[in-house]
């Protein structure tokens, strides 16, 4: 069967309408928000990194050494990017003294950080140190995190009617926390004051958080 030039014009017409049409299919990244509101969000990584933390590092300088002029620091962030930062120095050295590289504040947990609590009636949250505990007879359905603000988002089964609220934590990492009315669903929403990776356990209603 022959096909005229014409008929092979409107079949790859329709090819690449098709195509076109099945993009947006497969732009869809987290299902429980609309493609608009996606475009505003970032999804952080919730895979906890085991590594030690870095305790005091020595450097001995080359004999030859008089300036230090830059320090370059590479970082490794959590959805797996690296950057570099460089810190200008530019000031005479003794290169018979090593040079120490550690990390300021508590191992432990972060410098300042405190226990603080938060009752919402069904929901209760206390934290301590990097731990934050939930209390709430109802069924955990899904949680993640997002940035800009970081945030923790942890929904459960509710049906009953309650008033959305927020209340301030001010206990490092985390900031503050609040409670919506979503119809058949609650959601509770952790403000952090920067962005971690973070592990949850959920046993018999109490659901910890671990910030990393």
């Amino acid at each position: 069967m022959l096909i005229h030039n014409s008929d092979w014009g409107c079949m790859k017409y329709s090819l690449y309408l098709s195509i076109l049409l099945l993009l947006p299919l497969s732009a869809r990244e987290n299902p429980f928000f609309p493609a608009d509101e996606l475009k505003k969000q970032k999804v952080t990584s919730n895979i906890p990194d085991t590594r030690p933390r870095i305790g005091t590092i020595n450097y001995t300088f080359p004999d030859q050494a008089r300036i230090l002029k830059e320090v370059t620091f590479t970082i490794q962030n959590l959805d797996g990017s690296f950057e570099e930062k460089k810190v200008q120095i530019d000031q005479s050295i003794d290169w018979h003294r090593p040079i120490t590289l550690s990390q300021g504040g508590a191992v432990s947990q972060p410098a300042g950080a405190k226990s603080s609590f938060a009752n919402f009636g069904f929901v209760q949250a206390s934290t301590q140190g990097k731990i934050i505990t939930i209390k709430t007879s109802d069924i955990l359905t899904r949680h993640f995190a997002l940035s800009d603000p970081n945030r923790i988002i942890i929904d459960f089964k509710h049906s009953g009617i309650f008033k959305s609220e927020q209340k301030s934590l001010n206990s490092a990492p985390y900031s503050n926390i609040s409670i919506e009315n979503h119809g058949d669903f609650a959601r509770v929403t952790i403000g952090l004051d920067g962005r971690y990776s973070y592990v949850l356990n959920n046993k018999g209603g109490m659901i910890t958080i671990t910030c990393n």
